[in-house]
């Protein structure tokens, strides 16, 4: 990456608009010096400048047409050879105009170039590019905007006075019904019938209730066509239709969970440091605990509570639990006092931590498991019988397995303190022979020998001492003496 192409993609370049500007931008970031093997994908151009990947494509095609760009078809990177040729996108380059550079800017870069074996940038490889297309005017250009329609009030509905926000029928010299029902008293001239009787009835009550006056036939009928009447019943929206049930499902209210025979008996036997007296249950204990009582466990028939108390026991005291669960208890060497994040211990993981984290979850879990697959055996033994026959076989099968695995270490501990010796004594031999080949060069050196004789003397001690005849290896020792003296 150089900065070059990046000022003249970010400043200089005749794009259209900002699309092909950040597109542009996007695509020279990841590309050489000069402007070539600028290679991105149109999803990464496209996530780059916050556009669609077609419009990527279609800009980049758009700006090819223009000589922006050029597909780049030899001095191809390896970076791009090595992706697969089926994802491979396509080689971009830039085409910066040659002019646009420095003397001093062209000429390094000519120079880096020829060194990897690229013609150098003149005006005719890299010519000047024409200016950027005009933008395209919009359609409604020149054209006045249309007034908005304003609704016309109704002159009826307006004071004397004019006054455009107020809605009373009555003059500003008039004081205005009190809001509420107001029920007319009955007229003293016979000549008023009752069917104007209930007419002012309506209209009384539309004035009075602020603008609801569907009290009447004829005002009713004129409310709901939304013709203009008393009231503001004509000027209100029209809403759309209200749903008037939610589409979700009833919720089904039940009944708060029975406890079972012998709840409480199991609740008061539970270690103080699970759940004190007065206290809430923990939900998951107080469902396993029921789960045992019903026999809703699976895998478990149901226990009695005083099964239950005993499972409770062996479980919490048999295995340690309160130690294991107090804040200075150090199961690995990630615990602290505040906790753990080390996986915990199971079959799966025998290496695992086995700090309890939560003593609730961890007794609701233990009661729960049934490790034997005979449901009547509660931790080895039968209930209302002896021992468990599979619980001994199983039992016997981990011996076994441990005893194999505790073989299978002792055989890999001595085959690796065997090959301990063996490459100790190969070490100890090649130290030999380089001491050997040392003290003999430097013997035959002193003595005036160099050059090919020397190796070739070297050589031949060498041979002899690797592979040493029946003689005994004290009378080879001084070999080399022998040999510098004769010569």
């Amino acid at each position: 990456m150089s900065l070059y192409p990046i000022l003249w993609a970010a400043d200089h370049a005749p794009v259209c608009d900002a699309e092909e500007r950040a597109i542009l931008v996007a695509l020279v970031i990841k590309g050489d010096f000069d402007g070539c093997n600028c290679f991105r994908s149109y999803k990464t151009l496209a996530d780059k400048a916050m556009v669609d990947a077609k419009t990527a494509g279609r800009r980049c095609r758009d700006m090819e047409k223009r000589g922006l760009l050029k597909r780049q078809t030899a001095h191809q990177s390896k970076a791009w050879q090595a992706i697969p040729k089926e994802q491979r996108p396509v080689i971009w380059e830039v085409m910066i105009p040659a002019e646009w550079w420095s003397p001093a800017q062209l000429a390094e870069i000519n120079e880096q170039r020829a060194g990897l074996g690229r013609p150098p940038l003149t005006p005719a490889n890299r010519p000047a590019l024409a200016p950027a297309p005009p933008k395209k005017t919009r359609t409604d250009k020149g054209t006045k905007r249309p007034k908005k329609v304003t609704q016309v009030e109704d002159p009826g509905t307006c004071s004397p006075g004019g006054d455009p926000g107020t809605t009373s029928p009555h003059p500003q010299d008039l004081q205005s019904p009190p809001p509420g029902l107001v029920v007319p008293q009955p007229s003293e001239s016979p000549s008023e019938s009752p069917s104007e009787n209930n007419r002012a009835v309506a209209d009384a009550v539309g004035q009075g209730a602020g603008g609801f006056a569907s009290a009447g036939a004829d005002d009713g009928a004129a409310g709901e066509t939304g013709e203009a009447g008393s009231g503001s019943a004509a000027s209100e929206p029209n809403l759309p239709p209200q749903r008037t049930r939610s589409p979700r499902p009833a919720t089904t209210k039940t009944r708060p969970r029975m406890e079972t025979a012998g709840f409480e008996m199991v609740r008061a036997a539970l270690p103080a440091a699970v759940a004190a007296p007065g206290t809430k249950l923990f939900p998951g204990l107080h469902r396993a605990i029921n789960d045992l009582l019903d026999g809703n466990a699976a895998g478990i028939p149901r226990r009695t509570p005083e099964q239950v108390i005993a499972r409770l026991n062996r479980r919490w005291y048999g295995e340690h639990a309160e130690t294991r669960a107090a804040a200075d208890y150090r199961g690995c060497d990630r615990c602290t006092a505040s906790g753990c994040s080390a996986p915990r211990r199971g079959l799966e993981n025998p290496e695992g931590c086995d700090r309890i984290k939560n003593r609730n979850s961890w007794l609701a879990a233990a009661i729960l498991n049934q490790d034997c697959p005979d449901p009547a055996c509660e931790d080895g033994q039968i209930i209302g019988g002896g021992d468990c026959r599979a619980c001994k076989e199983r039992h016997q099968e981990r011996r076994e397995a441990a005893r194999a695995v505790a073989e299978a270490a002792a055989v890999w501990e001595a085959n690796g303190q065997a090959h301990d010796a063996a490459q100790a004594a190969v070490d100890a031999w090649t130290e030999a022979e380089a001491a050997e080949e040392h003290h003999l060069r430097a013997t035959l050196a002193e003595s005036g020998m160099y050059g090919v004789m020397l190796d070739h003397h070297v050589q031949r001690h060498m041979r002899g001492w690797r592979n040493p005849k029946p003689a005994s290896r004290a009378a080879q020792g001084g070999s080399h003496e022998r040999q510098a003296a004769t010569v």
